[in-house]
């Protein structure tokens, strides 16, 4: 393109004669339609990238949700959990309890059990104690 002030060598004829002045006009509206077209374009490919870019948002926005979800689920579970725990560790305890009474009963036992022996003579020699099971009785029997 020629730049406004300069002249021409292309044309015969005078300035600003008729011929000039189509040719300036012609260019004009091709300058014209080309930056009509050019604005098309871009406007055309701004949309398309907003429309990615809202595309992009929605997907974002429905995996925000899902792991919401997933987050408020693994809350749930893990409050349940921690409920059951409490209730094992209360257990716990209470069995703990209970089985430490027990081995104290026993020790108790014991030790009342090694200071009486009801086959002790009169001077506390050992009486022969009587078999749990008659042998005889039993004797044709084999397991």
């Amino acid at each position: 393109m020629a730049s406004p002030g300069a002249v021409s060598a292309v044309t015969s004829s005078p300035p600003g004669s008729g011929a000039t002045r189509a040719l300036t006009e012609e260019r004009k509206r091709k300058r014209k339609d080309s930056n009509r077209l050019s604005a098309q374009r871009s406007r055309a490919r701004k949309q398309q990238q907003v429309d990615e870019l809202e595309a992009q948002v929605a997907a974002l926005r429905a995996r925000n949700s899902a792991m919401a979800a997933a987050a408020n689920e693994a809350a749930r579970q893990y409050a349940a959990v921690e409920a059951e725990n409490e209730l094992l560790r209360a257990r716990t305890l209470e069995l703990t309890a209970r089985w430490e009474s027990l081995a104290e009963l026993i020790q108790y036992m014991d030790a009342a059990a090694a200071s009486f022996n009801p086959f002790a003579g009169v001077n506390g020699a050992v009486l022969p104690q009587p078999p749990l099971l008659d042998t005889a009785m039993y004797g044709n029997y084999y397991y």
